[in-house]
């Protein structure tokens, strides 16, 4: 049995490994060709070009450019920082791991993205295509076929995302060191030793295996759409909770169903560089402690039965509509 739902979790990963794959590597080359660019703009702003044209009324026109160029480098501007920031080991160590919880973030919503795509289409598709009956062949259950979709998604392509942010964070560093490599003020050895990147790979593992319970409503949610609704997913996905919320807010007697959605749509589990505005509960994870802790909230087991729920009409759907 075991295998079986192994080898439906392979499935799920071959087919969907492409943009669990190209969607952070996008991400990944976005920050590293804006870390370039900012790199060789501040470089020629260093440069102070004086320009003098002469232009002579004789025939022909002759034309003189003169250029004077300050010998100035962005190296220069880092020495200069560094003699008016001087941060202790503590200090140094919040400011990189500031930076690197920021450059994790983007990483969140592209994969959040994918995922809800993913699993829209995950049992839609299925019947779309007319393939459900073949899968329905073999010896596995639908029960079974609905978790592998849903723990494949979940937490196992997170991975590759995971890997990433740990190849950008390391980038950084990289060019990071570079810019120090000769200062006196800051070296490249404090830098690394206070980089925290084994905590942050350690945030990002337990924050995304936390967050799949947390946003189990969610996650069950869009597989019960994917099973149920004949056209248009995406919308039917959309359209009852907005619906559910207006109705909620029209009769004004409590604003449950809005806050619950909101909740659970939030990045609670996963580490970020400061708390979302208005947050001061600390809605959005900073540190790994704050992640763990959800464990121990209502809030989160409430969530799972319901999202237990949804998935299990998703297997009801599964096991009896075959065509779209």
């Amino acid at each position: 049995m075991m295998s079986g739902f192994i080898g439906l979790c392979r499935r799920e990963w071959l087919e969907h490994r492409g943009v669990f794959l190209w969607a952070p590597a996008s991400v990944a080359a976005v920050i590293v060709l804006a870390v370039a660019l900012v790199l060789i703009l501040a470089q020629l702003d260093m440069a102070r070009v004086d320009l003098d044209l002469d232009l002579s009324e004789a025939s022909g026109s002759d034309v003189e450019i003169r250029f004077e160029v300050e010998d100035t480098s962005i190296l220069d501007l880092v020495d200069g920082w560094l003699v008016s920031h001087e941060w202790s080991d503590d200090e140094l160590s919040g400011h990189l791991a500031l930076l690197r919880r920021g450059v994790a973030e983007p990483f969140h919503y592209v994969y959040f993205i994918v995922l809800v795509f993913v699993l829209l289409g995950a049992l839609y598709d299925d019947r779309k295509e007319r393939t459900v009956l073949f899968w329905k062949s073999l010896p596995v259950t639908d029960a079974e076929t609905v978790l592998s979709k849903l723990v494949t998604a979940v937490w196992v392509a997170p991975v590759a995302t995971i890997a990433m942010i740990l190849a950008v964070q390391v980038f950084l560093l990289a060019v990071i060191s570079g810019l120090v490599a000769t200062r006196e003020t800051l070296s490249i050895w404090s830098i690394w030793t206070n980089s925290g990147l084994i905590m942050g790979l350690v945030e990002l593992l337990v924050g995304y295996l936390i967050q799949g319970l947390w946003a189990l409503p969610v996650y069950g949610w869009l597989l019960f759409i994917s099973a149920a609704v004949n056209h248009r997913p995406f919308l039917w996905a959309l359209f009852v909770p907005a619906a559910l919320v207006a109705l909620e807010a029209l009769v004004g007697l409590t604003s449950t169903a809005r806050s619950f959605i909101h909740d659970h749509l939030a990045f609670r589990a996963l580490p970020r560089a400061r708390p979302s505005e208005g947050d001061a509960l600390g809605h959005s994870a900073v540190e790994l402690g704050d992640s763990i802790a959800l464990l121990v909230t209502v809030e989160l087991w409430v969530g799972v039965i319901i999202g237990a729920a949804f998935l299990a009409g998703g297997v009801f759907f599964r096991r009896t509509k075959n065509e779209v």
